[in-house]
């Protein structure tokens, strides 16, 4: 009887004890009740009790359990009415319960805060104070898994509200319009496009990165070579100072200073275990001139961090985007990035009655914290694709996928697929990638597009073709060659090349070339890795050399941010406008030969670079870039004439100043040891022209392009654009930008050069301008505004002229902007 009584005893204590953790556990979905689009970062409470609450995630799902039973919740969110209910009286979809929300009828009325009253203030300048602490991208490393998923659709303008927090609704058939009725049909009830991918990123602060897309899948091509340029269309955290969306620097409400620029109120408080959640709404002050953000912030009093965020650009343009970020606290150490969300909206394109809208989500998994990495073991691309990206298949996709494809989804790959391969998608990417290049593929050539049509002031416009071939003979070896015929001075120009591709990741080629053609007198190598062909400057040319030239040239990265190129070359040279040459009591010479050997070096610091439609695309860098190209004239080697050593260096750095605008700034200089013919020394500085009153960067702008001679130089560009800080009516918002530019030369010997007029520049040369971007302003396609804009400059000094309007220029400018 005993034993019975203790075996009874011990079932009621096991009962009891489990009775005791029993978890009451339930999961569901918040929507819009009229669009059905998930609603993120909802507040939910249980039991009308406030400390027994859960938000929603990105997706506008919940997942909560608790040993109290539930039997009631209320919704409360920014825009909507609130809502409180039994859980019996919820409909369930896939053992989902569905709580759809409406929209409120009325705008919430305005709080107003007395100066110092104020609690959302306070809260703000702890989240700022401890920013520093609570950027990921401030710890020593980390490294993590994303899938990301983004889906583009076609939108009825009358559905595109610029003020919802919510994802808009996407097209439907209307008898009435016959474009809809064509893009139904041909979509068959699916999406216009859908992207995926699968990211492996690891990263060492500052700054050291890289992203390896093992997976990417794009509806209508099998190899979306374009795909790492679609990683970044929203930063990673949201702790910079300034957030950049397209082409426009907006101010983080969190940023240092911040206080004086938005205004914030505290608009519901929830609580999450031992923590309080504050939402906190944020807009510009009225009257404040600056790039706005407005949104939603939910502060969490653990260490005073971005729990979530929703934010979206204060003032609207042609193309607009609104981010949503999650953040969770690993391993009790770090807040970190969990779900990423953007909206982007094209609102009148490709029609102004239809609008294009694209909805992108990531979902970061496998967060490794402080990890064990090396800088050795991170390669050049900071975003590269994995060979094997675009071939995974099903079992791949379906481990990384959050939830599998819905019908929507699906028809979509089925139909685009399909109809990609009808219309050879894949050619025209391969197209594409190829214009990128500066080719046109013709079978098995690539046809230079540079070599068609060219203009300068000396050739008028030239005429010709240039054309290689491509990796469908061989992938590593290339020959070709070019001809044109200038319709002004009658020549013919030609040349041909064999190029040696040996390793594509370093970059190495060696190529060989022959070429009679035109070189600009005074030109720079200092633009070797970036040549224009299209550039303004060039059209203003017109003292050239005619060249025939016979070049070996071998060119690699060096390093990680380091281009070389090393040039051997033989040039018999014959200027094209009248000019003498003679030193000393030597015999005057017209034309010459030369013969030389140039190191020309790129150096960019963390540079970041992508790897992307077939070709590495540079993004920039926050550092300094550094040109340097070194030449040695050889004396009687191959009948060179001329013994001498030529240096010349640029650096250049642009930067943002918050609040203030952009600045950039370009310093460059040179130094010739030997007196040298005119065509081999420092000239074409200027770009003042009386037929093209065209701003020219980084030039003089009252300077004529031959006015100054030097073989030895220092120049220095200055400008900065408040952009639309300064001045703002309306939609009228010119750009503002102030230029201030200057240089020194000299020329060591002035008497060599004969019958050809030029100055010199010993006592400095200076000019001031003020330039005027977006003063009109033209829509372009409703995707950008086209800005024409003017600005006038002053040259003043020893060679400014005596009548004040002869050191006047006037230049006009164009620009493309979203806003």
């Amino acid at each position: 009887m005993r034993n019975i009584f203790r075996f009874i005893l011990l079932l009621f204590v096991i009962f009891s004890y489990s009775y005791s953790f029993c978890q009451f556990s339930i999961k569901g979905k918040v929507i819009d009740s009229k669009t059905k689009e998930p609603l993120a970062f909802v507040n939910i409470i249980f039991n009308s009790n406030p400390h027994l609450g859960t938000t929603t995630d990105i997706d506008g799902r919940f997942y909560f359990s608790h040993s109290q039973k539930i039997t009631t919740f209320s919704c409360s969110y920014l825009g909507y009415e609130n809502l409180t209910v039994s859980l019996d009286s919820i409909r369930k979809q896939n053992n989902l319960l569905i709580i759809e929300l409406v929209q409120s009828a009325y705008n919430l009325q305005e709080v107003v805060v007395k100066p110092g009253e104020n609690p959302a203030n306070n809260i703000i300048k702890k989240v700022i104070q401890n920013k520093r602490i609570n950027n990921p991208e401030n710890i020593s490393s980390f490294k993590y898994t994303s899938y990301n998923k983004s889906v583009y659709d076609f939108s009825r303008n009358d559905t595109v509200s610029p003020d919802t927090t919510n994802s808009f609704k996407a097209i439907k058939a209307d008898e009435s319009d016959s474009i809809e009725i064509a893009m139904d049909k041909l979509l068959k009830g699916g999406h216009f496009l859908i992207m995926e991918s699968v990211t492996e990123r690891k990263y060492i602060s500052p700054g050291i990165n890289e992203e390896i897309i093992t997976g990417a899948r794009v509806s209508g091509f099998k190899h979306p070579s374009f795909a790492p340029l679609a990683t970044n269309m929203q930063p990673f955290s949201f702790y910079k100072d300034l957030i950049k969306i397209f082409d426009v620097n907006y101010l983080n409400p969190i940023s240092n200073g911040s206080l004086e620029k938005y205004r914030f109120n505290i608009e519901d408080t929830l609580y999450q275990n031992n923590d309080t959640v504050f939402i906190i709404s944020f807009k510009p002050l009225a009257h404040k001139n600056f790039e706005a953000l407005t949104g939603l912030l939910y502060i969490n009093t653990n260490k005073f961090a971005i729990q979530n965020v929703i934010a979206e650009p204060f003032k609207k343009g042609f193309i607009d985007i609104k981010i949503q970020q999650q953040y969770t606290f690993i391993d009790n150490k770090q807040w970190f990035p969990k779900q990423l969300n953007f909206e982007m909206t094209i609102r009148q394109y490709p029609t102004k009655k239809i609008g294009t809208i694209a909805n992108g989500k990531s979902y970061i998994e496998n967060v490794e914290l402080f990890s064990d990495l090396d800088k050795k073991d991170f390669s050049l691309e900071s975003v590269k694709m994995h060979e094997l990206a675009t071939e995974r298949d099903s079992v791949f996709w379906n481990k990384y996928r959050t939830e599998p494809l819905n019908k929507k989804e699906l028809t979509t790959y089925q139909v685009i697929d399909s109809f990609g391969e009808k219309n050879k998608f894949e050619a025209l990417l391969r197209l594409m990638e190829k214009i990128s290049q500066n080719k046109i593929p013709v079978r098995f050539i690539d046809l230079e597009i540079s070599k068609i049509l060219l203009y300068n002031k000396y050739e008028g416009t030239r005429l010709g073709l240039g054309a290689y071939t491509n990796e469908k003979i061989l992938k590593f070896f290339s020959v070709g060659g070019f001809f044109g015929y200038g319709l002004k001075d009658n020549q013919w120009k030609y040349g041909g090349e064999l190029i040696l591709k040996l390793i594509k990741e370093k970059e190495l080629e060696i190529r060989g070339k022959y070429q009679i053609n035109l070189r600009e007198a005074g030109g720079s190598d200092l633009s070797f890795f970036n040549q224009n062909y299209y550039s303004y400057r060039t059209y203003l040319a017109y003292r050239m050399d005619r060249i025939q030239q016979s070049s070996f040239s071998i060119g690699f990265r060096a390093v990680k941010y380091a281009k070389l190129n090393f040039i051997l070359r033989n040039t018999e040279v014959i200027p094209q406008y009248g000019y003498e040459f003679q030193t000393g009591n030597l015999q005057k010479i017209t034309s010459y030969s030369m013969s030389d050997i140039t190191i020309n070096l790129r150096y960019a610091y963390k540079e970041k670079l992508i790897k992307s439609l077939n070709q590495r695309v540079s993004t920039g860098t926050k550092y300094p870039i550094i040109y340097l190209t070194y030449s040695k004239g050889m004396k009687d080697f191959y009948n060179g004439r001329f013994d001498f050593n030529k240096i010349e260096a640029r650096i250049e750095k642009s930067f943002t100043i918050k609040n203030l605008g952009e600045t950039n700034l370009r310093m460059e200089g040179g130094y010739i040891d030997k007196s040298l013919p005119y065509g081999l020394l420092y000239t074409g500085e200027g770009s003042f022209d009386g037929d093209m009153f065209v701003l020219i960067k980084n030039s003089f702008q009252t300077a004529l392009p031959y006015e100054f001679l030097s073989d030895r130089y220092i120049n220095f560009y200055f400008s900065h654009n408040f952009g639309s800080l300064l001045f703002q009516i309306n939609k009228f918002k010119p750009h503002i930008t102030l230029h201030q530019n200057m240089g020194w030369g000299m020329l060591s010997r002035p008497e060599d050069h004969k019958t050809i007029e030029f100055k010199t520049k010993e006592k400095g040369f200076y000019e001031t301008g003020l330039q005027f971007d977006n003063i009109v302003k033209l829509n372009y396609y409703n995707i950008v505004y086209l800005g024409f804009g003017a600005g006038v400059y002053y040259k003043y000094g020893q060679y400014a002229n005596k009548n004040m309007q002869d050191n006047l220029a006037f230049k006009f400018s164009m620009t493309f902007t979203t806003k």
